[in-house]
């Protein structure tokens, strides 16, 4: 019997822009666009960038091949993924999945845009990555009961967003499903996101939803080198949905997948 974690990375390995129906692919492009014109914003009013751009001046990697959004400089993939995802939820208006009470573009277009880069990926499988990406952090949301994850404290924008980030990263890299259930296990350890910043406003809300983007990017990388994750990352007796929801609904995460 198929595990749950491979059933999901044998349908985003096998999903093509030409399985996607027009409504999707347009609906895709415009949150392409959407998140891109924020991005812009942040980059240049947002209170944090600064201060980001700073750390990763520090840490070297404001040299390399990937773009930031409104920025000419060019990044290391890993920082690009970083920086834009931070961008993309620092003004908090990027595009929100109700159900899974998440922000579906800000941690996986981040990610894809850098692996495009890397691979000089087109459009089109720009688009089927990020559709696979949404696919899978949404319905890891829907599966952990977005309301009980919040009781524990943490916000499911980064939680689930670093394996969307993962799988349209992997998509892009040209991993086949062995390789993106892998990247799947790798970035099971960098699920994270605290609530803690409700507390007084600080600026992690918007800097681990780019940690989710560079994370998942980074073990899409890995997994793509040879780099082996644990299998049954979603499902596993300590997988994702055992360890982050004290009720998780396994079914909500294949449920008409493909649909």
């Amino acid at each position: 019997m198929t595990g749950v974690t491979r059933e999901v990375a044998e349908f985003a390995a096998g999903l093509d822009y030409d399985d996607l129906p027009l409504a999707v692919v347009e609906r895709t492009k415009l949150l392409l666009l959407d998140i891109t014109g924020i991005m812009v914003r942040a980059r240049h009013d947002a209170e944090s960038t600064p201060s980001m751009i700073a750390a990763l001046k520090r840490l070297g990697l404001t040299s390399g091949e990937c773009s930031v959004i409104g920025d000419g400089r060019h990044y290391a993939p890993s920082a690009a993924a970083l920086l834009n995802g931070t961008l993309a939820h620092s003004l908090d208006f990027d595009d929100t999945h109700a159900a899974g009470s998440l922000h579906s573009s800000a941690p996986i277009v981040p990610a894809a845009l850098a692996a495009a880069e890397m691979t000089n990926a087109s459009g089109r499988d720009l688009i089927a990555a990020c559709v696979a990406g949404y696919e899978v952090q949404i319905r890891l949301s829907l599966a952990v009961n977005p309301s009980a994850h919040y009781d524990r404290g943490f916000h499911p924008t980064a939680t689930c967003g670093v394996f969307g980030a993962a799988v349209a990263a992997a998509k892009l890299l040209e991993l086949d499903a062995a390789g993106i259930e892998s990247a799947l296990g790798l970035a099971l350890s960098q699920a994270a996101g605290s609530l803690q910043f409700l507390a007084d406003g600080a600026w992690s809300k918007r800097s681990h939803v780019g940690q989710a983007a560079a994370n998942g990017l980074i073990s899409a990388t890995l997994a793509a080198e040879g780099f082996k994750g644990p299998g049954q990352a979603i499902e596993g007796q300590w997988g994702f949905l055992k360890a982050y929801a004290p009720a998780p609904n396994i079914a909500e995460v294949t449920a008409e997948l493909g649909t």
